[in-house]
């Protein structure tokens, strides 16, 4: 069976709290146990070496008149009231008591006797004097001429000692159980308090859904544990809510993308069967069907590659990349379609430097950017590169002199198919996806991309990506 956590909660601090009482309780008891006994000891111990000092003539006989017990107290001030007394021979015989004995006796075991005959003095609990134990030191008389010639016992009931542990451990039982009780309901309302805001937690994330993720969980106290697991929390239902607005956009914009030239193909179709006799114009229109046919192919290939970046991130190859190589053999590819487009296309520097990644996809990075630079370039105009190193990092910047970007436009060029200029992306044949595919491909090898634009006076794109090893 599955407890709350207020449950266990409350369960290990009320079992907590009966062991500390306990383990209070036995160490209580025994250090006042130890205290009653030290005192008792001292006492009897007293009794015992003044009788030892008045019991034994300077002849060494016995000096025991009868009730000498009460005759010591009189005469000689030895205060014997409350304790037995019970005086033996050298053999252990019982030879005189005290009047409070009368019929009982204190036994002396043989280990007692043994260690009296040593000349020790020994200290025990007997069981069978009264109705209570007594607490009992054997002391030996040795004299240096006759050597043991007495055995005195004097012994002190621990009745008053029983009766205060007996009340003690009574009012212990009742203040444990009361303790307990209580701790135990404060405990559950305490847990109960403290984990109130993890069942608002609950309430709000059942309430979240695919259509409600901009809720967010109301944190009253942000610094403590719990009020860090509902910022995660939040945090976490930020980047989701930022995540599903990126997937509805890219659907929303993909299917546009991709109706537009359908839409077109049908209609050119359409007419072309129509005007079949007229052979001109079906060229003209397969021609037209071709091209959209193209920039469906190019729409198709573009999400696919984002896709899968999205899909890799994190997993890119380690492997040399000769930037240098590559942005040649970019350039001798793009040269002629700058040279068809009237543009003037120069690498201004180029530097031979080593980075980590996927040759491929930084091919295809130096490629979108050069050719992007010359799409938004007017005839006559100029595209220049270069690639240089600065501090840990490569650095490829393409500079062209083509229409530009606005400021107002600027923050969002990197957003999946945002066109600055639709009309001109049309005639360009630009979905918005190149600038996107670029920097997810730089920010994936852990670099970056930058651009410096201007209305009207072109664009600086700037890429940097980290050195696999420093060159010169």
């Amino acid at each position: 069976m599955a407890f709350s956590i207020r449950t266990r909660l409350t369960f290990w601090y009320v079992t907590l709290l009966t062991v500390s009482l306990l383990a209070f309780g036995a160490a209580f008891s025994y250090s006042l146990a130890k205290t009653f006994m030290d005192h008792t000891d001292s006492q009897i111990s007293s009794v015992a070496n003044m009788m030892v000092h008045t019991v034994i003539k300077p002849s060494g006989q016995l000096f025991l008149p009868r009730d000498f017990d009460i005759i010591l107290e009189r005469f000689f001030g030895i205060r014997t009231a409350g304790n037995y007394i019970q005086v033996l021979d050298p053999h252990g015989q019982i030879v005189a008591k005290s009047s409070n004995l009368e019929t009982f006796s204190m036994p002396l075991v043989g280990a007692t006797y043994h260690a009296a005959i040593g000349g020790a003095t020994t200290f025990e609990i007997v069981r069978n004097v009264g109705r209570y134990p007594v607490r009992v030191v054997t002391k030996p008389i040795i004299l240096k001429e006759k050597g043991l010639v007495a055995i005195v016992q004097v012994g002190s009931s621990l009745e008053g000692m029983d009766e205060i542990f007996h009340s003690l451990a009574y009012i212990f039982i009742l203040a444990i159980i009361a303790s307990v009780l209580i701790s135990g309901f404060i405990g559950w309302a305490l847990a109960r308090k403290a984990l109130k805001p993890v069942a608002e937690i609950t309430k709000t994330a059942r309430r979240i859904g695919a259509e409600s993720l901009n809720e967010r969980i109301n944190i009253t106290v942000p610094q403590d544990e719990i009020g860090m697991l509902a910022s995660t929390i939040n945090e976490m239902m930020e980047r989701l809510e930022k995540s599903f607005k990126q997937i509805r956009q890219f659907t929303a914009d993909a299917s546009h993308e991709l109706k537009t030239p359908l839409t077109i193909l049908k209609g050119e179709m359409e007419i072309a069967l129509r005007s079949k006799d007229n052979v001109e114009y079906m060229k003209e229109a397969l021609n037209s069907s071709l091209e959209e046919i193209d920039r469906m192919n190019d729409i198709v290939r573009n999400l696919l590659d984002l896709a899968k970046m999205d899909v890799e991130k994190g997993a890119v190859p380690k492997e040399p990349v000769d930037l240098e190589k590559v942005l040649s053999d970019r350039y001798e590819q793009l040269k002629k379609v700058a040279l068809d487009s009237g543009i003037h296309m120069a690498i201004l520097r180029s530097k031979p430097l080593i980075v980590s990644g996927d040759a491929v996809r930084i091919g295809q990075l130096l490629s979108n950017l050069i050719d992007n630079a010359i799409k938004y370039t007017h005839r006559g105009g100029a595209v220049e590169l270069s690639l240089d190193s600065d501090g840990g990092s490569a650095v490829f910047m393409v500079r062209d002199t083509g229409v530009g970007i606005s400021k107002e436009d600027l923050p969002y060029i990197f957003d999946r198919f945002y066109r600055v200029d639709k009309a001109r992306s049309r005639e360009v044949g630009g979905a918005g996806l190149g600038l996107s595919i670029c920097k997810e491909i730089a920010e994936s090898h852990g670099g970056s991309l930058e651009v410096d634009s201007a209305h009207g006076q072109g664009s600086t794109f700037t890429a940097r990506l980290p050195l696999a090893a420093q060159t010169a």
